[in-house]
């Protein structure tokens, strides 16, 4: 009796874990809103409810369990990702850690780039399902190309989602925007 209240603890414990981690693997889905056919993608995270966002009109799209990648139609030098990092406790927004972000955004810069330069930082650009985020914005040269490249981090429980953009700095400001007003598609995340 007790080896199998042991499984049966450690089954349920394993299912609660389970629960919260959101899978990037996406599901392509759509639905008729108002006599109009709307496009998403749909992910699981172990709980009933279904996690759905909307790229933006046209990017291209690839993903697997912890990555979601986008493309923007004709810009080969410009790319979208989503990405989670599991936390060891949940995080909050404070000087100390978007301090920290922003010096790890800019320590991400290719190897080998010049003029890394911070450009912004803004704490709640975008509220995704009331859940606080912390946009960092920073600027390079590699291969002598000006880059841009945004980082938007929003905390989940013990996951922090990552919403990344980068390309040449001449297409930025559209794509980046494209890409940000997309977060706002967001459900139940």
């Amino acid at each position: 009796m007790v080896p199998s209240l042991r499984l049966l603890l450690f089954g349920a414990l394993f299912a609660a874990s389970a629960r919260a981690d959101l899978q990037l693997t996406p599901k392509a889905c759509e639905s008729w809103v108002d006599g109009a056919k709307i496009k998403f993608l749909a992910f699981a995270d172990g709980s009933r409810k279904e996690i759905t966002y909307g790229p933006p009109a046209g990017w291209g799209y690839s993903g697997n369990t912890n990555r979601l990648t986008l493309h923007p139609p004709g810009k080969p030098q410009a790319e979208g990702t989503i990405t989670k990092v599991d936390l060891s406790v949940p995080a909050v927004f404070d000087d100390e850690t978007m301090k920290k972000l922003s010096a790890e955004v800019i320590a991400s810069a290719p190897e080998g780039s010049t003029n890394v330069t911070l450009v912004s930082q803004e704490k709640n650009p975008v509220l995704i399902a009331r859940k606080e985020t912390f946009l960092v914005i920073v600027s390079y040269t590699f291969y002598g190309e000006s880059y841009q490249r945004s980082v938007m981090f929003l905390n989940r429980g013990n996951e922090q989602m990552r919403f990344q953009f980068v390309s040449r700095a001449v297409d930025f400001k559209e794509l980046q925007a494209a890409f940000q007003r997309s977060q706002f598609t967001w459900r139940n995340l």
